[in-house]
């Protein structure tokens, strides 16, 4: 009896061991679920965390999340933009897994967002991003490192006793959401849809990795009557699209080479949106004509 006991309490211990967080542990939603992703009032939102399976930021057949706030006037969870996730997969001890960032994959639709991770700890310790990741609305699938050592955290509610380093050892609720200023509980309050893959528990910054994400450079910005768009390497099928700030389309063209030049002389003044596209990924940055 004692070893069936024994051998009972190191399957649960293997089981719990397996269950938290771990280093490089990956929720790609190629399950067809959401993998415990959700928002705190289901029933009050436009459009639920769901799983889309197809048109992810590899393409045909690449499941991802998806979802849709309310009008912010309707109120309540699903005017906020957050999800967050507080399964054991998300939970226990970041610290000594040597997780030091989150990257996933993102897309926004209607309005841009300031995104940021939240995590909290013991006796609701909660802490939150101090520097947001700006995404533009309309840019296409987009690669991002948000950096989780103790050090990129402002404090944002519980028990003071408990510190930063405590809550990241102990996390029991991790959350995605958008704000101008770190936050727990008043995220933004927007209209806008969030698209989500490959969300990492990553033990590196890779800060080579992400810059590859965003292979084009323009100069000069602010431009009067030229602009310089630069390549960092050679695409196949590279198509260059730019849109006014209505989503107007005004120019396109093929490119070819690593160096154009776009004479926008005659464009009126404002924001555009300047937009790479190849057969494998879409990038965009902003562009201001004076």
């Amino acid at each position: 009896m004692k070893t069936i006991l024994l051998f009972l309490t190191c399957l649960l211990i293997s089981a719990a061991a397996l269950s938290q967080v771990s280093a490089n542990q990956v929720d790609d939603f190629e399950d067809g679920t959401t993998q415990d992703w959700i928002i705190g009032n289901p029933s009050g939102a436009a459009s639920p965390p769901v799983n889309v399976a197809t048109e992810g930021p590899d393409g045909v057949d690449d499941n991802y999340l998806t979802y849709t706030s309310t009008p912010p006037e309707t109120g309540g969870a699903g005017s906020k933009m957050i999800v967050f996730n507080a399964a054991i997969q998300w939970s226990s001890n970041f610290t000594s897994e040597g997780i030091v960032a989150i990257k996933f994959d993102v897309r926004v639709l209607t309005n841009d967002l300031n995104l940021r991770v939240a995590f909290q700890g013991p006796n609701g310790k909660r802490i939150c991003t101090t520097n947001a990741v700006n995404i533009v609305a309309g840019s296409g699938w987009q690669s991002i490192i948000i950096p989780i050592s103790a050090s990129n955290f402002t404090a944002v509610g519980g028990s003071g006793a408990v510190s930063i380093s405590d809550a990241l050892a102990a996390v029991n609720t991790m959350r995605i959401l958008s704000s101008d200023t770190p936050t727990w509980t008043n995220p933004d309050t927007v209209v806008a849809t969030i698209n989500l893959d490959n969300i990492t528990a990553s033990t590196t910054l890779s800060t080579q990795e992400f810059t590859s994400k965003n292979e084009f450079e323009i100069s000069p910005n602010p431009a009067i009557s030229k602009l310089n768009i630069n390549l960092s390497q050679n695409f196949d099928r590279t198509d260059i699209i730019v849109y006014d700030i209505l989503g107007k389309k005004i120019f396109s063209k093929k490119l070819n080479g690593l160096s154009s030049q776009i004479d926008v002389s005659k464009w009126n003044s404002g924001v555009y949106l300047v937009r790479i596209s190849t057969n494998k990924k879409t990038l965009t940055k902003r562009f201001v004509k004076q």
